[in-house]
């Protein structure tokens, strides 16, 4: 019983080695054939890692790129309004606002700066017709002198 026993675990022995032999022979690269990196399980996900990080940096750059374009667009429509056509533009924002529309605000653009002067009886109101210049294509630059009239 005891030589049975020692017969199956040498069986059980060599079967493993010859086993583990098979697999390291697998491993190696034949001299025929030039080595080849395999990915293992583990190398994958860290291969799909890397390639989605490339993905995202030329996405970032490509929406850099894209950023500065539109950015250059506008400032060129911008240079190409003149000064007379944001004083329009901006007196009938101000205009078109039922807080200011009957207030009388003066509209002057020189540089794309637009100067607003008048008087409203409120505070608020010199803010909104700041926002709303602010607002129109091609001014640069609000100078807001418009003055709040005290109630009496």
């Amino acid at each position: 019983m005891r030589s049975m026993i020692i017969a199956a675990l040498f069986t059980a022995s060599a079967s493993l080695s010859l086993f583990a032999q098979t697999k390291m022979d697998a491993a190696k690269p034949s001299p025929a054939s030039p080595a080849k990196a395999t990915p293992t399980p583990a190398a994958a996900p860290a291969k799909a890692a890397v390639e989605a990080n490339q993905e995202a940096k030329a996405t970032k750059k490509e929406a850099k790129e894209t950023a500065k374009e539109v950015k250059s667009e506008a400032k060129s429509a911008a240079g190409a309004m003149d000064d007379a056509s944001i004083t329009k533009a901006v007196k009938e924002k101000l205009a078109s606002l039922p807080s200011l529309k009957d207030k009388n605000i003066d509209v002057m653009v020189s540089g794309g700066v637009a100067t607003l002067k008048g008087k409203v009886d409120k505070a608020g109101l010199k803010g909104v017709a700041t926002n709303a210049a602010k607002k129109i294509a091609g001014v640069k630059k609000v100078d807001n002198q418009i003055e709040v009239e005290k109630k009496k």
